[in-house]
């Protein structure tokens, strides 16, 4: 009975060793990037507490096919890159080796020229026109015989962009009610935007007790507007800004922009961050021809882009605001600071970097800190809405920008990696 109990525990034993170890390596190969950029004849470093090396990836082999062959330690001396700067530019895919002898992982390396960048911190305007008219949601229409309805009912969604009445194109809610009253209560046919497919669908309009003309139940707009901050500019006057995406704010799509555009913005108070309640900046955006300072070209997941006015990219090209770019794995958890005007003028306000996420399931949210600076917490409270694309800069570089607030936690925030905006390359209209 005794070696049947003492089997028993050696089999618990041996499990919690084997997870144990499945957690170890899981944890490893997490800790390791997919992909990394490494400025040519930069020396390549991945967590130091990690103990791997990388080589150049070659056929494969088994590990117990290569320990025939050689030592341990011939094996490591062959494997090791010392530094990767005889890697010319280009794209190259490197093994990680455990202790130099087990391969674990591969990393795509991107060999790049050294990259500098003008860091901004200002607070904008942001305005987008959206690609056609964007349906918000639906609702019951009392008619004129005393009815209710819903016209559009179970045919047209909240997140869905009309961009034709009968084949006839409308961009404005306006237009859209012109068309629907002139078409009366004949059958229309939508074309619409859902998603990435262009489809139509047939609508009734029903003539409204409450409003003289026809309707179909829709709530819609045709634009947004908001503030929110510059994050970098380059020799060319292209920026990145935000961090994040603009939303269509029904669903987690991305609004589509037919255009869009930055102008001047003046921050006027600051709703304070609290717990479970995130704060924001309130501030006037003033627009009209001489306050646009750019064109927004390109909405994405990890930022909007586009390109400055030269007139405002020569008055903020500031050569003492021009930084390197940092990579991911030169970034340590440690003191950084975040850029921002929100007080009425720039500075620099310390933060903490507590965690790096190298392969995150959002990309928005690789980098995670607190805010240790007493004016900021004073200021704002923490991170607030308005802030996303604040510059992170850690050892005088560029390394990231503000991008989410933790709503529990006001002082806390999370940010995105400065390569993952800058690999985005500004592209057309989405």
């Amino acid at each position: 009975m005794r070696s049947f109990y003492m089997r028993i525990f050696k089999n618990i034993i041996c499990i919690y060793v084997l997870a144990l170890c499945c957690f170890a390596y899981a944890t490893m190969i997490h800790a390791i990037p997919d992909h990394v950029y490494v400025q040519e004849g930069q020396k390549l470093e991945l967590d130091k507490k990690i103990p791997v090396t990388l080589a150049m990836s070659t056929k494969p082999q088994s590990v117990m096919a290569q320990i025939g062959e050689r030592t341990f330690q011939a094996m490591k001396q062959e494997r090791a890159v010392e530094t990767c700067s005889q890697l010319k530019q280009g794209e190259y895919t490197l093994t990680c080796y455990l202790f130099g002898i087990l391969p674990m992982k591969e990393v795509q390396v991107s060999v790049v020229n050294g990259k500098s960048l003008y860091v901004s911190g200002q607070v904008v305007g942001i305005y987008g026109a959206a690609q056609g008219v964007l349906v918000l949601g639906s609702g019951p229409v009392e008619t004129v015989d005393g009815s209710s309805t819903q016209p559009a009912e179970h045919i047209v969604f909240p997140g869905d962009y009309i961009t034709a009445v009968n084949g006839k194109a409308v961009t404005k809610k306006e237009e859209l009610m012109e068309r629907i009253n002139q078409y009366g209560e004949q059958p229309m046919v939508l074309t619409l935007w859902r998603g990435a497919e262009q489809i139509q669908v047939s609508v009734e309009p029903v003539e409204a007790a409450e409003h003289k003309g026809y309707r179909l139940g829709l709530w819609v707009k045709d634009d947004m507007a908001g503030i929110g901050t510059l994050t970098y500019f380059d020799q060319d006057g292209n920026f990145g800004a935000l961090g994040h995406g603009i939303g269509n704010g029904q669903t987690k799509d991305l609004l589509r922009l037919s255009d869009g555009r930055l102008y001047k913005a003046q921050v006027l108070g600051i709703k304070k961050g609290v717990r479970g309640t995130p704060g924001e900046l309130e501030g006037v955006v003033y627009y009209g021809k001489d306050n646009q300072i750019g064109e927004v070209s390109s909405n994405t997941q990890i930022g909007i882009y586009g390109t400055l006015t030269k007139n405002f990219r020569e008055e903020k090209k500031n050569e003492s605001l021009l930084c390197p770019v940092g990579y991911k794995q030169e970034i340590q958890t440690k003191d950084a600071v975040i850029l921002s005007d929100a007080s009425g003028e720039l500075q620099s306000y310390r933060i903490v970097i507590d965690d790096l996420d190298y392969t995150p399931g959002d990309k928005n949210k690789g980098i995670r800190f607190h805010v240790e600076d007493e004016n900021l917490l004073k200021l704002t409270g923490g991170i607030v809405q308005g802030l996303s694309g604040s510059p992170i800069l850690q050892d005088g570089k560029l390394i990231g920008a503000v991008t989410h607030v933790l709503v529990n936690d006001p002082t806390k925030g999370y940010g995105i990696f400065v390569e993952e905006m800058t690999a985005n390359k500004i592209g057309q209209k989405t």
